[in-house]
């Protein structure tokens, strides 16, 4: 529906609407003076032709046509525009809009005004006061949670409660109860102010001075909110206490504060009629902080009135009021944010009559995102009465502890004539997927663009384990026996431009270093470098000490038992033992590890054995050989070692930081427009450039030539590789990742942006598979003795960019989280890539999946008769008609045709060395925030985009600011929406909401494969200049990507984007395409684009990204090669291996054509 609305609105003249907008716009021709003057004359001139004839400009008759001619136009302007202005989508003034928009009981909503919790985080008074170490505490600062004083808590509750009433102590609220799942209190100060309860202060947000008010804090049965202001009522605060400690920013004392100034007016009603109306004539009143009180004989406040919500169906006679409160009136909204109080018709309501006082409070009608940074040291001073009947000074010290960001401007009149008629269609309730897609847009302005999709409906049993059908959110252990692991080489391309020095030192902050720091990258090193060798050392270890997960000692030679030196004071081997590398050891002779780090004599054939172990180095104390004298040894490691073991191979450590030297090298490459690469050093353990002369750009990768400096172009041991046009480099960067695919049984719902933490011990939650021990290890009929572990790194994309739920990415297994892994030879435990290798492949076959989207899908190799062979097919007779032959050598796919003795090529197939039918377990972990109301039956995934978000990021996207914009949370949407939101909801529903994240195309903010060049051929016959060209092509670009035009989760289609360029610069451009950045790309690979449920897509197209030619040809689009659709081929002989490990022998053949290979299709 969404392409087919976008298409109507950009590219069909004919569609209705623009029918109806041309109806909108007309001018009525046939009313203006000089048709109105010719009319009246031609009438004359056929009606009465001899009466009249004098029409020269000087005659008095002309005189008064002209005149009348003049009155018509005037009238007819007026009575046009009357007309326009009693129809909400023709009405341009905003208080007619206001008018009709009322007329269907829609509430037009002003200005909110950024308000939420600030923390006390210290507190001091004038009052003389002793502790139990007999210490005065007047005018001492006690902080809350103050690590360098262990009796804070005592003193702070001590000075509070010195502020509060007799019987309202700490401990005794003046009422209680559990608002967003964290019990809360209220309390108040003993104040000795004749005022109203406000403190004000003033803090810079967004480069401007902004005025705030700390106010009395309550709640009801849902949030917390401003207590109603009233002369002489004490300060009311909360208590928060979230079960989490003290340090928890949820729990402790807070005060609620408010943008915005409140203020007050007086008016008087003697005579009152039905419907009485009083109008406060202030600019930017908030949409909230209205309050009306009727005085008494004395002037003083008496009874506060009650306001009727401002929803949906509600007016002064017809609410959802108690029946028993009379005493009620409504807030009208009028123009710029001005108000109008309307009270009742003495029927349903009393009429006013008398004294009132009206309280409001006029905002900065501003989208503002006020961050804890903004908001902290603010200091306020509250005048108490003590026990003692003194008037003291409570000075307390608040700060943020959250990004407030629910400030937002007036509802716009564009908006009001969308959501007025969606609203009244909803009449404030959500039911249907319409309601739940409609209703939230007129609810609040900082929503302006939902969708709703129900997850799960009724009928799932609330005692049913997992509440969340798809696991997604809710703990999950699953097992399967159809696990599919295999590992898989990358080259990934970003792209970047650079004016100065600044500009290419962002570059290696921003891009380089942390593509260095990225697990595939780490994955990478660990399967390609090669491991330090220490067999011929006989190095064992002594452990002197251990701990949970920690033992010290050193090492020593098993022969001479002379103590080993290691690092710096050492030229063997054991120089690579520092902080941060891995040691493998192994059991001697005759024993085995166990999982508690002690050896055991025997085999390692039973569970929890092991015959080696890695660990990680975490200190090394001056040599390595010499006792530090504190108990311990001089060499730490994180896990327990046991004496005895014998040390085998080192893995380097892996830095991921890049030498102040090297960084000046890449600058001067990068300024002089040499190619260049980087590469890993293990001996300084230290990246290090590879200029233009040594690079080998084509090889494939080798530490054999690393650190070649003959100019022969031999080193190919480049991690990162650096190439340019001549003004854009391109970085390509080589990297391994582990994929783990289910066939049936399981899918895994894993979401990489929500990152789950355990409270107690600060940890990543992690998702783990566990290659389980009962599997067989490879080539053998031997089972595993232990579980082989890796951790989710992300959920697996297709090339399309969908999310593939039947697979995930691995990577190694790090369980304290310290950065380094469990166990480097993880994956080749489970496979053995090295062994058998024509028995190790899997493969996956290119099927057609959702929404017209292609995927590969793993395959059983003996169901498809897939056979294995090195270089050529061999006798075709020895296969079944159909069957599939992989040719290992050439990475290529053949089909065999027993019938005419051919194979064709065959492009539907892709292998991998990994392990198929393996026996799993799958854990996916929460935090325990996360809950799931039981009681409901329908879940609705609420996706939202704030308008705060949506300013934030294309100010960015603009560079208007240096730092891209975060995502609002859950927590953060909940806390803003949900009081509106759950009145208009269904009992049995409840919402979850997610933040929509943009996502980038085309420019150089997008993410490398999407990044891209239009190119344009210009009519040669229209003279047109370039730039003006580039900039109309950025602009139609930028109102394709409108807001308006996209929904979440939709598919981009260049045909659609084309056609609407063309259509704006007709007939300015003949040719319109688009061409990836991407090396690694082909024309036509940008053709389509998706975008998950939580991602709407912008465009971040410059200037720069267009590019004028003469022509399309096939330099233009970076077109290469040929494509092979088949060949043939004649028998010869060879023997093979069927992908199953079933052998067959014959005769192959060689084929004529060439090898278009299977390749990658990721």
């Amino acid at each position: 529906m969404a392409s087919t609305d976008r298409q109507n609105r950009l590219l069909l003249a004919e569609d209705w609407t623009r029918i109806y907008q041309s109806y909108k716009n007309a001018e009525f021709k046939s009313y203006d003076f000089d048709t109105i003057r010719r009319t009246m004359i031609q009438y004359i001139r056929s009606n009465y032709p001899e009466d009249f004839n004098d029409y020269i400009e000087s005659s008095e008759y002309l005189a008064l046509i002209d005149l009348i001619a003049f009155l018509g136009q005037n009238i007819s302007f007026r009575t046009d525009l009357n007309a326009r202005e009693n129809f909400i989508d023709l009405a341009s003034r905003r208080e007619s809009v206001l008018r009709l928009a009322r007329l269907i009981s829609y509430n037009v909503t002003r200005n909110q005004a950024g308000n939420g919790l600030l923390k006390v985080t210290s507190i001091a008074t004038t009052e003389n006061i002793i502790d139990s170490n007999n210490l005065n505490l007047a005018n001492q600062t006690v902080s809350w949670n103050d690590s360098g004083n262990a009796n804070w808590y005592e003193q702070f509750i001590k000075v509070l409660n010195a502020g509060l009433g007799e019987n309202e102590k700490f401990g005794k609220p003046i009422k209680s109860a559990t608002i967003d799942s964290i019990p809360t209190a209220q309390y108040r100060f003993n104040t000795a102010t004749l005022d109203t309860p406000v403190y004000t202060f003033s803090k810079s947000i967004s480069g401007q001075n902004l005025d705030f008010e700390i106010v009395s804090t309550t709640f009801d049965n849902e949030s917390l909110q401003e207590q109603a202001p009233k002369v002489s009522e004490p300060l009311s605060f909360v208590h928060r206490d979230d079960g989490k400690g003290n340090s928890s920013p949820n729990t402790g004392f807070f005060c609620h504060f408010r943008q915005g100034v409140l203020d007050q007016g007086d008016f008087t009603i003697t005579n009152p009629s039905n419907n009485e109306s009083v109008s406060i004539d202030a600019r930017n009143i908030n949409n909230t902080d209205v309050w009306l009180y009727s005085l008494n004989g004395a002037g003083n406040e008496d009874t506060l009135w009650t306001k009727v919500d401002s929803v949906v169906g509600n007016n002064v006679i017809f609410n959802s009021t108690v029946k028993s409160i009379k005493d009620i009136y409504t807030v009208l909204s009028r123009a710029e944010d001005r108000i109008q109080l309307k009270f009742a018709d003495g029927v349903f309501g009393n009429l006013p009559q008398g004294n009132f006082r009206v309280y409001y409070r006029t905002s900065a009608n501003q989208n503002l995102r006020m961050v804890p940074d903004d908001m902290q040291n603010i200091a306020v001073d509250i005048d108490y009465v003590s026990q003692n009947n003194q008037t003291e000074t409570m000075t307390l010290t608040l700060g943020l502890q959250y990004t407030v960001d629910n400030a937002t401007t007036s509802e716009s009149t564009a908006n009001i004539k969308t959501n007025a008629p969606a609203t009244y269609y909803t009449q404030g309730r959500m039911v249907t997927a319409e309601d739940y897609n409609v209703a939230p847009l007129g609810t609040n302005q900082e929503i302006i663009k939902v969708k709703a999709i129900n997850r799960t409906a009724s009928g799932i049993s609330r005692y049913f384990d997992l509440i969340d059908a798809t696991g997604k959110y809710s703990n999950t252990n699953l097992f399967g026996n159809d696990g599919v692991i295999y590992k898989e080489d990358n080259e990934t391309v970003d792209n970047f431009d650079f004016t100065t020095q600044t500009d290419i030192e962002a570059v290696i902050i921003n891009k380089i270093e942390p593509m260095l720091a990225n697990k595939n990258v780490r994955n990478y090193y660990i399967e390609k470098f090669p491991k330090i060798l220490l067999t011929d050392l006989n190095a064992t270890w002594v452990q002197t000490s251990k701990d949970t997960n920690s033992s010290t000692g050193k090492f020593k030679d098993s022969v001479s038992a002379v103590d080993y030196q290691v690092g710096n004071f050492t030229a063997s081997q054991l120089k690579y033992i520092e902080p941060g590398a891995m040691i493998k050891f192994e059991a001697p002779a005759g024993k085995h590890f166990m999982a508690d780090g002690s050896l055991m004599s025997g085999a390692a054939d039973h569970l929890g054995s092991k015959t080696y172990i890695w660990t990680a180095v975490v200190s090394v104390y001056n040599d390595g050989a010499t006792d530090p004298g504190t108990g311990l040894g001089p060499i730490q490691f994180n896990d327990v070692v046991p004496s005895d073991a014998i040390a085998t191979q080192i893995l380097p450590k892996f830095s991921k930081q890049i030498a102040n030297d090297i960084k000046t090298l890449i600058i001067d490459q990068t300024f002089a427009y040499n190619n260049f690469g980087l590469r890993y050093d293990v001996a300084t353990r230290s990246w290090q450039v590879i200029d233009e002369n040594n690079l080998n750009v084509y090889g494939n990768f080798s530490t054999g030539k690393t650190g070649d400096v003959t100019n022969q172009q031999l080193d190919s041991s480049w991690i990162l590789r650096f190439t340019n046009n001549g003004a854009t480099y391109t970085m390509t960067t080589r990297s391994l990742r582990y994929v783990f695919e289910s066939k049936r049984e399981v899918r895994f719902f894993y979401d990489s942006v929500d990152r789950n933490f355990n409270i107690v011990t600060g940890k990543t939650l992690q998702d783990r598979i566990s290659v389980l021990s009962f599997n067989t290890k490879p080539d053998t009929t031997t089972a595993f003795t232990n579980d082989v572990d890796f951790s989710v790194a992300t959920e697996f994309r297709t090339a399309q960019g969908y999310i593939d739920s039947s697979k995930l990415e691995l990577t190694h297994f790090d369980s304290d989280q310290d950065g380094i892994v469990d166990n480097p030879d993880a994956f080749n435990d489970v496979v053995a890539p090295t062994v058998n290798v024509t028995s190790k492949y899997v493969f996956q076959k290119l099927i057609d999946g959702q929404n017209g989207t292609q995927r590969y899908a793993y395959v059983d190799a003996t169901e498809e008769m897939i056979y294995v062979r090195q270089s050529s097919v061999g006798a075709i007779g020895d296969y079944v008609d159909g069957s599939i032959v992989y040719i290992v050598d050439t990475n290529s796919f053949k089909k065999v045709n027993t019938t005419t003795n051919t194979t064709s090529e065959e492009t539907n197939y892709i292998a991998h060395l990994g392990r198929d039918k393996v026996k799993f377990q799958y854990v996916h972990t929460v935090d325990g925030n996360t809950r799931l109301d039981p009681s409901v039956t329908n879940i609705i995934d609420m996706y939202v985009l704030t308008r705060t978000y949506d300013i934030d990021f294309r100010q960015w996207l603009a560079g208007f600011t240096a730092t891209q914009p975060l995502l609002p949370s859950s927590d953060s949407l909940y806390n803003n929406f949900n009081a509106s939101l759950s009145t208009m909801k269904s009992i049995s529903d409840t919402l979850i909401y997610h933040p929509v994240k943009y996502k980038v195309l085309f420019g150089e903010n997008a993410s490398a494969d999407l990044q891209a060049t239009f190119k344009i051929v210009k009519n040669s016959e229209e003279v047109t200049n370039d730039a003006d060209i580039k900039s109309r092509v950025i602009s139609a670009i930028n109102e394709f990507f409108a807001l308006e035009n996209w929904n979440f989760g939709d598919t981009f289609f260049f045909t659609e984007l084309s056609a609407f360029v063309m259509l704006e610069l007709a007939p300015d451009i003949a040719n319109f395409i688009i061409v990836p950045k991407a090396g690694n790309q082909s024309f036509g690979s940008l053709f389509e684009i998706s975008s998950e449920s939580d991602e709407i897509f912008i465009s971040g197209a410059k200037v720069s990204d267009i590019e004028i030619i003469d022509a399309v040809t096939a330099a233009q689009i970076k077109a290469t090669g040929t494509v092979t659709t088949s060949s043939t081929s004649t028998s010869s002989s060879l023997s093979g291996t069927l992908a199953s490990s079933s052998s067959a022998t014959g005769s192959t053949s060689s084929s004529s054509g060439g090898s278009s290979g299977g390749g990658s299709g990721y």
